[in-house]
């Protein structure tokens, strides 16, 4: 597949900059609010569904990505001839000075609404000679023609793939008996090719096993304990239409018509999936399958598990799927898989944009089982990045609280936990920017992005430490970023004597902790009973989110507003959170 990523501009609501797809993984979640663009992407992956894009394609511009492949550039550049319009020297051939750099090599390039190609920008391998010396390799403006027409024949993603979609808005319906068996996106026909393959005597075995058997053993599969369905059937209205009937040990002949949407939206899945590829004598590898809105109508627990046994079909027959959602049971379902990858788009009331994120968070040591869904994390305009769970108890109740309850977490933004001193193997820079470090790249996940951390500070003037300086200047560069250093040595150093003393259930309140105190316990021997929670609680230990949650109830604006710099920096944090919502 010497095509990799495709992207689009000019279409519909992408005007300002190419939105679509870096690569393509075999199961691709497309992920936004209603009407910010999630629909057209499903276009764009239409028209790439052709053996020749140039019939197939939209009128606007699309950039690719991708490697050259040797054959199509042998198509281009011949063994058997030297060129002097490509300055090719003696002893050379098209093949050996030209086109043999170029196998396997990037290239991009931006072909216009009419198929011409420009911005073409490519690598050609190095060459050394007998004494390990670079030989010279000149890209003349003729060399560039030939290596435009290679971009050109280079193949698509989906060239030899038919697309199959599923509209949000669908339904089964009743359908009067037709000769011509073909299902719409918008279930239009579903009726009637179940009803075909159930009664017409051509090859009956074989179509009846087909609706009897696998259908409705995918169907008991999917349901599992919400349903088990005995028999499918259909039968004939006075009107000459027919219907689709579902048996039920316990309910008997269940009318389709009277069934939920759900149960509609799953068969036509299945049938999608199933039948469709049999009855277009096709393999369901030779299938691009795009379902949107999956959620509409279903349990989440029926949901989960349809896109279980879609993903596990994708694997097993190797079609590729594409979703639309704003389902934080899609999202989660997928969060941890290594062949899937969600991208977002997002619109700013003029224009769309997209942004693709790796599935797979599992790897990152940052979004996982101790940190935030999935779901929570990619629905959110924006995420605070804290060292754990105490923090984010701290700063969820103080937003609340300062905003007077306008802004709540896991709608207005998400908290995230970076793990301490892992923030040293982060990165809030370009996310497609060089990483020899292999840095994990937070703004994968989300572009606007706040860091709150503490400063470890001993002492006024004490430097901090150079993963907190590194994202300082990281974070500084982002247009919607915003850091908080604490101002005392960790985030607990503001909580006031007062409000320690009643979550703690003391008769009377401690002295507040001094800015730049030690407020754990150390483990180190020569720290012993220096810590705040030691020499002025009077206690060994103290469970950090123990302490986090108990002081919430006692914990206001006014008490906490003298606190160090408690109160400046809560209004740029709001602000900054507000902006994220604009």
């Amino acid at each position: 597949m010497p095509i990799i990523g495709v992207k689009i501009k000019g279409l519909s609501c992408f005007t300002t900059e190419f939105c679509g797809f870096d690569e393509f993984k075999l199961i691709n979640v497309i992920i936004g609010r209603n009407n910010t663009g999630k629909s057209q992407l499903l276009k764009l992956v239409q028209s790439l569904c052709s053996p020749d894009r140039t019939t197939s394609r939209l009128l606007a511009s699309y950039r690719f990505t991708g490697t050259f492949d040797e054959g199509t550039l042998e198509g281009i550049f011949a063994n058997s001839q030297r060129s002097g319009a490509l300055r090719v020297p003696p002893g050379e051939t098209n093949w050996t000075y030209h086109g043999l750099r170029f196998v396997d090599m990037p290239v991009s390039w931006v072909e216009n609404p009419h198929g011409l190609v420009n911005d073409l920008s490519h690598q050609a391998k190095e060459r050394s000679d007998a004494w390990g010396r670079i030989l010279p390799h000149e890209v003349n403006e003729a060399t560039e023609v030939e290596l435009s027409k290679a971009v050109s024949r280079l193949r698509g993603p989906f060239a030899d793939k038919v697309f199959r979609h599923m509209l949000a808005d669908r339904d089964i319906r009743n359908e009067p008996a037709a000769a011509k068996l073909a299902l719409r996106s918008d279930g239009q026909g579903a009726t009637n090719i179940i009803r075909d393959h159930l009664i017409r005597a051509d090859n009956i075995m074989v179509t009846r096993r087909l609706i009897q058997s696998d259908l409705r053993s995918a169907l008991n599969h999917v349901f599992g304990p919400d349903g088990s369905f005995s028999a499918i059937s259909v039968h004939e209205q006075a009107g000459g239409e027919w219907e689709i009937f579902l048996e039920e040990v316990l309910k008997g002949l269940v009318p389709l018509s009277s069934s939920g949407s759900g149960l509609k939206t799953v068969i036509l899945v299945l049938l999608n999936l199933l039948i469709v590829p049999v009855l277009e004598g096709k393999a369901a590898g030779d299938y691009v399958f795009a379902f949107e809105e999956l959620e509409n109508n279903l349990h989440p627990s029926l949901l989960r598990r349809l896109l279980k046994y879609i993903d596990e079909f994708a694997v097993e027959n190797g079609c590729t799927i594409f979703l639309t959602t704003h389902s934080s049971a899609t999202l989660d379902q997928f969060s941890r898989s290594d062949h899937a990858q969600f991208v977002r788009v997002s619109h700013d009331g003029t224009a769309a944009s997209t942004q693709t994120i790796s599935a797979h968070f599992d790897h990152s040591q940052v979004v996982g089982d101790l940190g935030a869904r999935a779901s929570d994390i990619l629905q959110a305009n924006g995420i605070i990045w804290v060292e754990g769970p105490s923090d984010a108890i701290y700063l969820n109740h103080w937003i609340e609280t300062f905003s007077e309850g306008r802004l709540l977490e896991g709608r207005d933004y998400a908290c995230a936990f970076y793990g301490g001193s892992l923030l040293a193997r982060t990165s809030f820079g370009d996310p497609n920017g060089p990483n020899p470090e292999e840095l994990i790249q937070l703004l994968r996940l989300n572009r606007n992005a706040a860091l709150v951390c503490d400063s470890d500070r001993s002492s006024k003037g004490a430097a901090l430490k150079p993963r907190v300086i590194k994202a300082q200047e990281e974070i500084a560069k982002l247009p919607d970023g915003y850091m908080w250093v604490t101002a005392g040595k960790e985030i607990e150093t503001y909580l006031p004597g007062s409000v320690i003393g009643k979550a703690l259930g003391m008769k009377a309140d401690p002295v507040d902790p001094a800015q730049f105190e030690l407020f754990f316990p150390s483990a180190s021997k020569s720290k012993k009973g220096d810590s705040y929670v030691e020499a002025k609680l009077n206690r060994a230990s103290i469970d950090k989110v123990e302490l986090a949650l108990a002081s919430r109830e006692h914990t206001t604006s006014a008490i906490m507003a003298p606190r160090f710099d408690w109160a400046e920096r809560m209004r740029e944090l709001v602000a900054t959170i507000r902006k994220w919502n604009d």
